[in-house]
């Protein structure tokens, strides 16, 4: 379980807790995008309607600020290569030139920390796509939270739906995490030859 992430405002706690834009949670506010930035960094202050609805969201949110659940850990890490100390015996290759050897690690060690750049910047999307799936279902089962006048229950389920669609429409499609799983294996693969080579090299 991950610790709560402190927050300068309970705008900015709601949707870094839930994984929602600004314009998202504008719409459930009943404001505009730009009255979220505002009230993020504190120019302005809510109506009674849009700080009745925050306070809503504000008590789904871990102690302090709430009684709410504290979020799964969403992680952006990548596995890592065998250690050297881990790999399997080598042949006996002799008396090996090590120009060869040391262009190739060089090369696919670049190749290697090429891919695991690319794939941590990828991976924060997918860690804020599965943090905006959880921050649904969590939405969807407290909400509406005690009894709320049947305007403002027809705005919640209205607001859910349009945030389960904008939800799926920002999920990968299997063909890119099919790609993403092969980018792995494929970057793994780069460190253990950079791993093997490092050990002829220094066996040379």
């Amino acid at each position: 379980m991950s610790r709560p992430i402190s927050y300068n405002t309970l705008e900015a706690a709601v949707r870094g807790h839930f994984g929602l834009s600004q314009e998202e949670l504008a719409r459930y506010l009943g404001v505009t995008r730009g009255q979220v930035a505002h009230l993020e960094a504190g120019r302005r202050t809510a109506t009674p309607l849009a700080d009745a609805r925050l306070t809503r969201l504000g008590n789904l949110l871990p102690p302090p600020t709430g009684q709410g659940a504290v979020a799964p850990h969403f992680s952006t890490e990548l596995p890592t290569a065998a250690p050297l100390t881990t790999l399997p015996a080598l042949p006996d290759f002799g008396s090996v030139a090590p120009a060869p050897l040391l262009a190739r690690q060089r090369t696919v060690a670049a190749q290697a920390a090429r891919l695991r750049w690319a794939l941590h910047r990828e991976g924060k999307r997918y860690a804020l796509q599965s943090r905006r799936q959880w921050g649904l279902a969590v939405l969807r089962a407290a909400l509406p939270a005690g009894p709320a006048p049947p305007a403002e229950r027809t705005h919640l389920a209205r607001w859910l739906g349009v945030l389960a669609a904008d939800v799926t429409a920002t999920a990968p499609d299997p063909a890119a995490v099919a790609e993403r799983a092969l980018t792995v294996v494929r970057l793994l693969a780069l460190e253990v030859e950079a791993t093997a080579l490092a050990r002829l090299l220094a066996a040379g």
